[in-house]
């Protein structure tokens, strides 16, 4: 019977260790929740001092990779939400991101040379456009548009209040291997984006609000879609796989005391 003991209360022990050790090695990080406050929302950032420079160089990088979570799949017309970048100061053609709508976190890899398919103009990603190289335009919503169009005659997609997006970081490399293997924590990036970054932007239009809030990894999705017509009232969060094991143990714990209970009885 004491070697029985002995083997639920180490196996305890064991599941209980094990439980803390995958909750402290779950990953946390840092995001920011984005909320236009109506159509085309944008601002211009400055690149954080945490990436290998402050300043870009649009002759040497090439490439961007985005950590997003969309909330807000679409626009008014029912066309799904892309996001843009532009040369600083912004001119067209803007370079498009296209958003994987799975409500979860995401990363999308950026050809900085790219254009949008509805336009004829050749990039304009260089050194004789991009004077302002401390900075890049993030516009983190918008319908797919004409880039041609500019005074919007023909565009009646727009971005509605209260649309939302997460972002976690944008960083940008030299080639696209760089920016496919980087997971927000190797390969410090050529110049980066972080939530505090994105919260300071410079002649904003149509950001509501800028929070920088922190998931963990596990975590069900910030919520639904706040503009839509029937949402599903948010849920509480899973039991993660870190407190399944740790009720176990202590189930195991309580099983080893009624045991040694029960012994003394006889």
């Amino acid at each position: 019977m004491k070697k029985i003991i002995a083997v639920i209360l180490f196996a305890a022990l064991a599941v209980t260790a094990f439980a803390t050790v995958s909750a402290n090695a779950a990953g946390t990080f840092k995001y920011a929740h984005i909320t236009a406050s109506g159509n085309d929302p944008y601002a211009t950032f400055t690149f954080s001092s945490e990436g290998a420079h402050t300043e870009i160089d649009p002759e040497t990088v090439k490439w961007a990779a985005i950590k997003y979570r969309t909330v807000t799949e679409k626009d008014n017309t029912g066309v799904q939400l892309k996001g843009q970048l532009y040369v600083n100061p912004a001119a067209e053609p803007f370079i498009p991101i296209v958003y994987n709508h799975t409500q979860k976190w995401e990363t999308a890899i950026v050809d900085l040379t790219s254009v949008s398919t509805k336009t004829s103009l050749a990039s304009i990603w260089d050194n004789s456009h991009y004077s302002g190289k401390t900075a890049i335009r993030f516009d983190p919503m918008e319908p797919d548009r004409d880039a041609e169009d500019q005074n919007n005659e023909h565009n009646v997609a727009v971005v509605e209040p209260d649309s939302v997006i997460d972002i976690a970081w944008i960083a940008f490399f030299e080639n696209e291997a760089d920016a496919k293997a980087y997971d927000g924590t190797q390969n410090t990036p050529y110049c980066i984006l972080l939530p505090e970054d994105l919260t300071a932007g410079a002649g904003a239009n149509s950001i509501g609000s800028v929070e920088v809030l922190e998931y963990t990894e596990g975590e069900e999705p910030a919520g639904e879609d706040p503009k839509a017509e029937d949402p599903t009232p948010a849920s509480n969060p899973k039991t993660s796989d870190a407190s399944v094991v740790a009720i176990a143990a202590l189930a195991c714990i309580a099983l080893a005391g009624v045991v040694v209970a029960s012994k003394r009885v006889r």
